[in-house]
């Protein structure tokens, strides 16, 4: 397993919005995860690109990879990519080439450009590693988070740092510093939205007002919001 790299500011940023057709709402967003690993696993792409994250518009059924790329490896990254698409039947919907940006902007500012580029690329290696894990606990850690932790104002550390440390060997291989910081930037709401986006394929719009929900309540929720999913009675992070 590679370590994540970290991402200059001065590298190009690009997005492909893919599909890979399935089923159902939720398999679509899957499915296309699934289809995609193979590339985001080889050791030539981890060449070129010098970092990514991923997530999901799931009114359109579309799912967005975001790249970092420098300057040299400008079209051989489009390429790549292109190239993976047509060979695996990955529809690829919409192209925006890669260009300068300050993907920070309404994030918290330039100034934090490259520690939010760092943090994109690790909260998206982590939760690929969730997804491939378990999906179901993935999930299910994510929907609590909104609706319980988040919506509670709960602590961050204390609902996820197991699942993390069992599921995903890059943050399993963090060194303490680098996770206490994961973590800390997990509680930058606009932050933790990313990672959110990313398992779950969307976020909830509930206040954040000290009122954590039952898991009744929550599982209430994923009902009424088609999440193919429910939270047991006795669930536990």
């Amino acid at each position: 397993m590679a370590a994540v790299k970290r991402i200059p500011k001065e590298d190009f940023f690009g997005i492909f919005y893919v599909r890979k057709p399935e089923a159902t709402l939720w398999n679509v967003y899957y499915g296309t995860i699934d289809a995609l690993r193979p590339l985001l696993a080889e050791k030539e792409f981890s060449k070129v690109i010098s970092g990514f994250y991923i997530n999901y518009n799931y009114k359109e059924q579309v799912t967005r990879i975001s790249y970092f790329v420098n300057t040299a490896n400008l079209q051989e990254a489009v390429s790549m990519f292109q190239e993976f698409f047509k060979k695996n039947a990955i529809l690829e919907v919409k192209f925006e080439p890669p260009r300068e940006e300050t993907v920070a902007k309404k994030y918290g500012g330039k100034e934090l450009e490259e520690r939010f580029r760092y943090f994109l690329n690790l909260e998206t290696q982590i939760g690929l590693e969730l997804l491939r894990t378990d999906l179901l606990q993935a999930r299910i850690l994510f929907a609590t988070y909104c609706l319980r932790v988040r919506k509670g104002r709960l602590p961050v550390r204390e609902h996820f740092e197991s699942t993390f440390t069992k599921n995903s060997p890059t943050y399993a291989s963090l060194p303490m510093e680098e996770r206490e910081q994961f973590l800390r930037d997990l509680e930058r709401l606009s932050w933790a939205h990313m990672m959110v986006n990313l398992v779950l394929g969307c976020d909830f719009n509930v206040p954040q007002d000290g009122l954590a929900l039952s898991i009744p309540e929550i599982n209430e929720i994923l009902r009424a919001s088609s999440m193919e999913f429910e939270v047991p009675s006795d669930w536990k992070p």
